[in-house]
């Protein structure tokens, strides 16, 4: 690592309180951090509890990586090799054809190009779609009319949540992806509005449910 960067690390494991076995679960879904914003933070732990509520098997994937520090194709490639895993790994241990989904907070959307190409349903919270200064290589979440777009093979488009005054958000180019778009307004890229804690929570618990209605909209193996 003679360029000074930091090496990027990731780890799975399940959700400690999962109520079904992995191994008859119909439906399985992965839960992805953002930089600073792991799976403990609201958006990501209510929506695991919610996923697991409904039923799903949910894994956790935790990351430690930075934009700032490490260049971000290391990042992503590191991101897209623990979804490759984690397919791979429920698909052979898991009895018929489960039910997939990705849950990815911000660092993890950008991975969104490859979970749409292998075919799995993303849900997208607060996805870059306006590069973060602090990432020197000024990296977005391709949509199409990008050079280099290339649409996957994923039953439905993916469903976006953000906030209207989150720097890392686009609109535009978030209707150019999906037309499951939800904004909260005057929320920032945690989807809070800061000094307004009623209104947080109300925006947390939408988020949630939108992901519980996503997910519920995927198609079920009947023989679970």
């Amino acid at each position: 690592m003679g360029d000074g960067s930091v090496i990027p690390t990731c780890g799975r494991r399940p959700w400690r309180r999962n109520r079904v076995r992995p191994e008859t679960a119909g439906r399985r879904a992965l839960l992805m951090p953002g930089t600073g914003y792991n799976c403990d933070r609201p958006l990501l732990y209510y929506t695991a509890m919610a996923l697991i509520e409904n039923g799903w098997y949910v894994d956790r994937l935790d990351v430690d990586a930075d934009l700032s520090k490490t260049p971000a194709s290391r990042i992503f490639a590191m991101l897209e090799d623990a979804v490759d895993e984690w397919v791979g790994d429920v698909r052979r241990t898991t009895q018929g054809d489960p039910t997939l989904l990705v849950v990815g907070k911000s660092l993890s959307t950008f991975i969104y190009p490859h979970v749409d190409a292998i075919g799995v349903p993303m849900a997208l919270l607060t996805p870059v779609f306006s590069p973060a200064d602090f990432d020197p290589a000024r990296s977005v979440i391709p949509v199409p009319g990008d050079d280099g777009y290339r649409k996957g093979v994923s039953p439905v488009a993916p469903l976006i949540c953000a906030g209207t005054a989150d720097p890392l958000y686009a609109a535009a180019r978030a209707r150019r992806l999906s037309g499951d778009i939800h904004e909260y307004p005057n929320a920032n890229h945690s989807i809070e509005v800061p000094g307004d804690w009623r209104t947080s929570l109300s925006y947390l618990e939408d988020v949630t449910g939108q992901v519980v209605r996503f997910a519920a909209s995927l198609p079920l193996d009947d023989a679970m």
